[in-house]
């Protein structure tokens, strides 16, 4: 009996993401890979998903070295191209060292496109945003679709986002972690964030984040406690959360001390922060749209954002 509820299960959760990666084939699809790349095995599940051939690419440690031109070319011809989406093939490392490249370049005129993916492509999903309106999702990247390594609802998110051309998205679980967001008040902002260092990157570059009035996501991967505190604290200093709304803070990993460190730094801020596990590097990672409308309602020991265009 349960080895015959655990089949069935199995078929349902297998036949769900079938559907999912027949979708991408349906969409039209343009692989962007400023960061690192992948193996020539992966390379082909996710050809095979979306339906067109792709390069395996370099890995991770190579891309210190990978010629930034030769990426950057590569790249500007996908901002240029009739696409509408825009999907990165996998996180990273690669985008920081082709981004002086790309503020150079004018895209105004191109046709506005969807650029996916979170990590490395932080800063990318930051500009396009806030320079020229583009929509940037955070969501799972072409490379976890081959994996399978997010959960379902990742997956059926961003698949029933592209087919319903920009709906509403909503994560249900924030935790408030300081006195603000106990408040039980609304509170409105635009969307913006990605990954912690990624972001502070950004800072005294042309294409820093901007945070004024905005409700900001923040996650990472494996942060050691004090390094965390530093990111952190280096983001305060530089007086990117004075005038924000709001924060989230998604899943950091498996550091014993990160709740701890969260909940202290957000026990000194005078807006409401909240802790999700619902987007990051780990197992659930929903999306949020850069630039959309977040509406987070409080609920005595719960919260929720709803985002919308």
């Amino acid at each position: 009996m349960i080895f015959r509820l655990l089949a069935k299960l199995a078929l349902v959760l297998f036949g769900n993401f079938t559907i999912f990666a027949h979708n991408l084939a349906n969409f039209d699809v343009e692989v962007i890979a400023p960061s690192s790349g992948v193996s020539q095995e992966l390379a082909k599940k996710i050809s095979e998903i979306i339906g067109k051939k792709i390069e395996s690419g370099k890995n991770s440690e190579t891309q210190v070295f990978a010629d930034a031109k030769m990426k950057f070319q590569k790249l500007d011809a996908s901002l240029r191209t009739q696409h509408k989406i825009l999907w990165a093939l996998r996180g990273g490392y690669g985008v920081d060292k082709i981004m002086p490249l790309i503020i150079k370049k004018d895209y105004s005129k191109e046709m506005k496109k969807i650029i996916i993916g979170y990590s490395d492509l932080t800063a990318l999903m930051i500009y396009f945003s806030q320079k020229y309106g583009w929509l940037a999702v955070n969501a799972p990247m072409l490379k976890d679709f081959a994996t399978k390594e997010k959960s379902s609802k990742s997956y059926m998110d961003i698949v029933n986002f592209l087919k319903n051309k920009n709906g509403t998205l909503k994560i249900s679980d924030l935790q408030p972690i300081n006195e603000p967001s106990r408040l039980n008040k609304i509170v409105k902002g635009k969307v913006t964030g990605g990954n912690l260092t990624c972001i502070i990157s950004t800072i005294g570059t042309p294409w820093q984040i901007e945070t004024s009035g905005k409700i900001i996501f923040l996650e990472d991967t494996n942060v050691s406690g004090f390094r965390l505190d530093r990111l952190l604290t280096h983001m305060k200093n530089a007086g990117l959360f004075c005038d924000a709304v709001a924060i989230i803070f998604g899943d950091f990993g498996a550091n014993a001390d990160t709740i701890k460190i969260l909940k202290t730094f957000a026990n000194n801020l005078h807006i409401p922060v909240y802790k999700s596990a619902s987007f990051g590097h780990q197992k659930v990672n929903l999306p949020f749209v850069y630039g959309f409308n977040g509406t987070i309602s409080s609920h005595q020991n719960n919260a929720e954002i709803v985002m919308s265009k």
